[in-house]
């Protein structure tokens, strides 16, 4: 874990405002926090959410620069370890300023819901 890392995932324990979906009031999101988030652990969250949207749906990346690779991205893209630096964060930003994507942050995992029904939000999340 890099130094920024660490600095990231500091902020995110102060600053997340969402615990056990409270004061979401996106049905889906609502959904999402009580039936996969809360019951699993964080080392199994990945599996649990590949799980619930089916393997098809799902694609797991790496680093920004792997997110911005994707052409036609699937219905949910789990951004594994995201902003290893303030540079991948700022990519990150202007990215999401571009696209319609609901995103989830999570404590070392960033889940990006593309539906087109979904209103634009992000989330930060305790997990």
């Amino acid at each position: 874990m890099t130094g920024y890392q660490f600095y990231t995932r500091l902020r995110h324990a102060f600053t997340a405002t969402h615990w056990r979906g409270y004061a979401v009031h996106s049905p889906m999101m609502y959904r999402f926090i009580r039936e996969v988030v809360l019951p699993n652990r964080r080392r199994a969250l990945q599996a649990a959410i590949i799980s619930r949207y089916g393997a098809e749906n799902v694609a797991a990346v790496g680093s920004v620069s792997e997110l911005l690779a994707l052409d036609s991205p699937p219905a949910v893209v789990l951004l594994r370890e995201p902003f290893r630096s303030a540079q991948e964060r700022r990519e990150f930003e202007a990215w999401y300023e571009g696209t319609h994507a609901v995103v989830a942050h999570l404590q070392g995992l960033v889940v990006l819901f593309f539906d087109p029904k979904l209103q634009k939000q992000f989330f930060r999340i305790r997990n």
